[in-house]
């Protein structure tokens, strides 16, 4: 039951997730060409800003989350709800709190805007960022549910209705009114719209919900603190790493970089995001296994995911390098194109980041927050000191070059060894065995793909040129895996889910016809 769902859930994640990015690449250009460079850079920063209130959150919600596995498994629905007041009436405070932090933060961003004047316009436009962040916080908390009880692939389908149809009013009204305000009205009525369907649909399928007076205890409340404050100094890490870079190119270069950044960045964080919703499928299932399975299968489990993962995130990074500066040519011009140099450290941090999904899935199932919790602090030191240093000396790569020395320094052996340690009772030496030599696997397609589709990136760039680029990347890389990997254990386990539905579905198809 648990591989079922957690296939659903990550097949649902990352078909929706993909038929969000294509609206959302047709709004970034069409916001590119009626609103301008600048203001394209001013929301990107926006997005950074909101992003930095966000710390206030403090991990409230993962904590949860967790907290909520047992007692749901249990069916113990009185501590269910428990938790779910607690958490609201957390939120309600975060919400409050990012709301006035937020309006105190206004005199201060015309230093983040590096000459961009701040007119009425800029700051109803911030506000109503705000806003929408503030809907966020008084109405998600009860969403929490359906990801403890393995069905966060409602939400996917939820979450991608609401935002193709945003989507598609923001382009149409782009086009007869260019105005970044009605654009960002359109995004919060949106959003206000879909939590309240969302709240509907889970009182109705959860009715106890409403009967069921909640009670959790102080010890649980106690325990419940000290992973909060852990998640915090997580949630900190977090955001240094990845959500100050639009500051820092903002405040040291200026906003059309963070517009060619923003740009790179989207179907960058695009991939990302299609890999994270993938493994975040099997989060809940892996919170599951380790509450309720006394079998030794959780180290099997992740050294399947970790190859997954790798076929994965290997094959994307390597076509990313090829593909790339193809695509920002297509799609927005040649103008809008960062040097080389700069891709290569993006898709290296991509990597880093990405083939860590594994042992931080079953760090967040298994609660463990608090063995590691002052290694983002550390983090977070290290790349903005770093990033500071460089971008003074080798510009925009230096930004990027410190996320990639601060995660090499401290997140790169410390989740690993947390996980290997605390839940595996394994030497964190086999995982950098395993992560190592799949390393090196990789640059075998990356060599092969490189020297075949060179001539391609040369010259004028079409649509054809780029399909062929495309389709290369796609057989070259997975045949070269299936060749190296047919004989492995994990490869024959996911051949064999493949096969089983396969023979499923002609199944069904034989019945249908039969029946007819």
């Amino acid at each position: 039951m648990r591989t079922k769902k957690s296939i659903i859930n990550s097949s649902v994640n990352i078909i929706t997730y993909m038929g969000i990015l294509v609206p959302n690449l047709v709004v970034r250009r069409v916001f590119l060409n009626t609103l301008g460079e600048e203001l394209l850079g001013v929301n990107s920063l926006f997005n950074n800003i909101i992003g930095l209130l966000s710390i206030v959150e403090l991990g409230v919600g993962n904590a949860i989350v967790f907290s909520l596995y047992k007692p749901f498994a249990e069916n113990d629905r009185v501590k269910v709800k428990g938790y779910l007041d607690f958490y609201l009436k957390l939120y309600r405070i975060i919400g409050n709190v990012v709301l006035v932090l937020g309006i105190c933060l206004i005199p201060f961003l015309k230093y983040f805007m590096n000459g961009q004047v701040m007119g009425i316009d800029i700051i109803i436009c911030y506000l109503l960022y705000l806003t929408n962040t503030y809907i966020t916080y008084r109405f998600s908390y009860k969403s929490c549910i359906l990801n403890v009880a393995q069905e966060e692939f409602k939400i996917s389908i939820g979450t991608a209705i609401s935002k193709i149809l945003m989507v598609i009013l923001q382009i149409l009204l782009l086009y007869i009114i260019p105005s970044f305000n009605i654009y960002l009205i359109v995004q919060l009525i949106t959003t206000l719209l879909y939590f309240l369907v969302l709240n509907i649909y889970i009182d109705k399928q959860y009715e106890w919900l409403k009967s069921i007076r909640g009670e959790i205890s102080q010890n649980e409340k106690k325990e419940l603190s000290t992973n909060i404050k852990a998640l915090f100094i997580h949630k900190i890490g977090s955001f240094v790493v990845e959500s100050t870079d639009n500051l820092l190119i903002s405040y040291f270069i200026n906003l059309s970089t963070v517009a060619k950044f923003g740009s790179y960045n989207v179907i960058i964080s695009a991939c990302k995001n299609i890999i994270n919703k993938g493994i975040s499928g099997i989060t809940a299932s892996i919170g599951n296994l380790l509450v309720s399975d006394k079998n030794n299968t959780a180290y099997l489990v992740h050294k399947r995911i970790f190859f997954i993962s790798f076929w994965v995130t290997s094959f994307i990074c390597i076509s990313l390098y090829n593909t790339l500066d193809q695509f920002i040519i297509l799609w927005i011009g040649e103008s809008q194109l960062l040097n080389h140099f700069t891709l290569v450290i993006l898709i290296i941090n991509l990597y880093f980041t990405c083939m860590r999904g594994s042992v931080e899935r079953f760090q967040e199932g298994s609660g463990n927050f608090v063995k590691d919790r002052y290694a983002p602090i550390f983090e977070s030191i290290i790349n903005l000191t770093s990033s500071i240093i460089l971008v003074k000396y080798i510009g925009l790569p230096g930004i990027f070059i410190g996320t990639l020395i601060s995660n090499i320094m401290v997140i790169f052996w410390t989740k690993p060894l947390i996980v290997y340690k605390y839940i595996f009772n394994r030497s964190v030496l086999d995982y950098y065995k395993m992560y190592f030599k799949h390393l090196f696997i990789s640059i075998i397609p990356l060599l092969i793909t490189n020297f075949l589709t060179r001539n391609i990136n040369i010259g004028i760039v079409s649509i054809s040129s780029f399909l062929i680029n495309c389709i290369i990347n796609i057989i070259v890389i997975n045949i070269v895996y299936i060749v190296i990997f047919i004989k492995n254990e994990e490869f024959k386990y996911f051949k064999n889910i493949i096969t089983k539905i396969i023979k499923i579905k002609k199944t069904n198809d034989n019945l249908d016809q039969n029946a007819s």
